[in-house]
């Protein structure tokens, strides 16, 4: 017997039309800590950043510019709140690096910056029945990483949310502690989230790439789904 593993809402469909959300399933990972390959792959990732935008600022990339166009419609303030991919951007061509915390996490970040796309990720084991993307109806609680106190969700913002919580605030921005993933993980479900005016091409690109790093880094194996206004729902 199939289970929904994650639906978009059609709240989400209706609003923000042309959006795709590339979902991948890890099975019977190994995710450890990082390696030398993997800090390779993350400096050739900066190093190629860093060249691509040369002086011009990170807001010149049209798949940045999509997401804060985006996250204005659902009223987060772009400047105060960065989309996911925009913030690890903004931290490479710094040379700051990307953070180190772990080889699955640390493997869609990389991409998440090769492909200027947000991508985020739960532990399967910690998430309770399907996971929504969806509106807030606002007063719902949420625990930041690494936070000692709860949020409030404000109402129409966009969250990825299971059947007990909410799992990330305004779309992709932050989050949450309790389904983070960890060196002891052995099952993840990871987005990479195409905003309306991203191809549906360069999504599926960006989603080929991140499976194919996660199978060189973690191991494990793999089960893939774009979800749309077509098809919204991943199954399994």
């Amino acid at each position: 017997m199939s289970r929904t593993v994650f639906r978009v809402d059609e709240g989400i469909l209706s609003t923000f039309q042309g959006v795709n959300i590339g979902v991948l399933l890890g099975q019977d990972v190994d995710v450890g800590v990082v390696d030398e390959g993997l800090e390779a792959f993350k400096a050739s990732v900066v190093e190629a950043a860093i060249g691509s935008f040369g002086s011009d600022p990170v807001t010149s990339h049209p798949h940045v510019r999509s997401w804060r166009e985006m996250y204005r419609a659902f009223k987060t303030k772009p400047g105060d709140y960065r989309p996911s991919a925009e913030a690890l951007l903004r931290r490479a061509i710094k040379r700051k690096g990307l953070p180190r915390i772990n080889a699955a996490v640390d493997t869609y970040n990389a991409v998440s910056v090769r492909h200027r796309i947000p991508m985020g990720g739960f532990d399967m084991d910690r998430v309770q029945g399907t996971i929504r993307l969806r509106f807030s109806e606002g007063g719902e609680s949420f625990m930041p990483l690494g936070a000692s106190d709860p949020e409030e969700t404000y109402p129409g913002e966009v969250v990825y949310a299971d059947d007990a919580r909410i799992l990330t605030r305004r779309w992709n921005y932050r989050d949450c502690d309790e389904t983070k993933i960890t060196e002891g993980t052995r099952a993840f479900i990871m987005f990479v989230d195409g905003s309306v005016d991203i191809p549906r091409e360069s999504l599926e690109e960006a989603l080929m790439d991140l499976e194919n790093s996660l199978r060189r880094f973690c191991g494990g194996t793999y089960s893939m789904h774009v979800a749309d206004g077509e098809k919204p729902v991943f199954s399994m």
